[in-house]
């Protein structure tokens, strides 16, 4: 479950680029200060604040920079001195907390799949667990109709079971968590809220800032490639490599580093098996959003609300979806699907047949599809 608050981080380097605080809020009324245990502390530019994007200020706000930050997903992250010294530990950073990123490096690693390293101003971390994001305010829309697909664009929103800012709140959203938005409603002082739909509950009360939620664009659904013949695409993971490639005949047009099914141990020792499947399989179902539950039977539960992208290939729920809680691609770790990157995981939803459409929540390949539907061929 996701539902520990956010922190950031603020290297020393950051005080010569930290001016004055913003003094007013973006549109939705968000009140800027910056988040102290009290007001009347001094700042200290090179301690750490915290970042919380609920009721505070954003990290650009705060600090006028970088376009890139990262979201740490692992429980407690080390924060080493250089790049590959991974034993010579200055700091730790812990789940949900927000760093700069000024450059990525290759070093060594103890981990043979990723000797990639964030510079993150006063240390390195290792990438595999903290997930580039951005932070990208919106600004609110009217809800219409039926609504509308929306992605979340700050490293971290919050799901709210009222639209009001101090109600009960459960889950954290993460930058990439995609959701449909059917409903708006604005607080006195103007900031407006999304209600947004669960899949698995949809009579539930899911409230988010409006300000946190980019809407998706009918056209980002449109298909790639749709003037290729439907049996001339395939795709082919390599379980041995990690690899996913698309196919066009016999042209490779798409690849990507991939984190595969693996195997868990329960809390008594017991091995279970999460391998994805392999053999030739088809595309048989598409959603933009779908909330992931799973895991009790191995003491490993996880729940994921928002997971976008998903292109299921197997009955028993494996499917290519995107994955906002790590960075770990390049070995497998997941419960039978296959993770792949929000953008690439979006590259291949529109790239497969048959085509889901904006308004297909849930697109299922129906019987008489099946001859076109793409083929996904998992080797080892």
């Amino acid at each position: 479950m996701r539902h520990k608050r956010s922190q950031g981080t603020l290297p020393r380097r950051a005080a010569l680029k930290a001016g004055a605080l913003a003094a007013a809020a973006l549109a939705g009324g968000r009140r800027v200060r910056p988040a102290r245990a009290q007001d009347d502390e001094p700042f200290d530019p090179g301690g750490r604040v915290r970042i919380d994007y609920d009721e505070t200020i954003s990290f650009n706000e705060l600090y006028g920079y970088p376009p890139m930050l990262g979201r740490v997903e692992g429980w407690v992250v080390r924060v080493v001195a250089e790049a590959g010294d991974y034993y010579n530990v200055i700091d730790w950073v812990r789940y949900d907390e927000v760093l700069p990123i000024y450059a990525a490096v290759h070093a060594e690693s103890p981990f043979p799949h990723n000797d990639v390293w964030f510079d993150i101003g006063r240390g390195y971390v290792h990438s595999s667990m903290v997930v580039p994001v951005r932070e990208e305010f919106q600004q609110p829309e009217p809800v219409i109709g039926d609504g509308f697909w929306g992605e979340i664009t700050v490293p971290t929103s919050w799901q709210h079971w009222e639209p009001k800012l101090r109600s009960q709140r459960y889950f954290d959203l993460a930058y990439g968590c995609v959701f449909r938005v059917i409903d708006r409603a604005d607080e006195p002082d103007g900031r407006a809220w999304y209600r947004i739909l669960d899949d698995i509950s949809p009579s539930s009360s899911w409230w988010v800032q409006a300000t946190h939620v980019r809407r998706v664009q009918p056209g980002e659904f449109n298909p790639i490639s749709p003037d290729v013949p439907p049996e001339g695409k395939r795709i082919e993971v390599n379980i041995g490599e990690q690899l996913l490639t698309c196919y066009e005949g016999e042209t490779p047009v798409f690849t990507t580093r991939i984190s595969s099914g693996t195997y868990f141990r329960d809390n008594e020792g017991n091995l279970h098996q999460f391998n994805t499947p392999y053999g030739e399989h088809i595309v048989i179902r598409k959603m933009p959003s779908r909330h992931m539950i799973g895991g009790e039977e191995i003491d490993d539960y996880y729940n994921l609300p928002g997971v976008p992208w998903c292109t299921f290939f197997t009955h028993r729920g494996a499917a290519i979806h995107g994955t906002y809680w790590h960075n770990d691609f390049g070995r497998p770790r997941s419960h039978g699907c296959v993770n792949v990157t929000n953008d690439a995981a979006k590259w291949v939803y529109r790239w497969t047949n048959p085509f889901a459409g904006y308004e297909d929540a849930n697109r299922r390949t129906a019987s008489e599809e099946r001859e076109i539907a793409t083929r996904i061929i998992v080797t080892r």
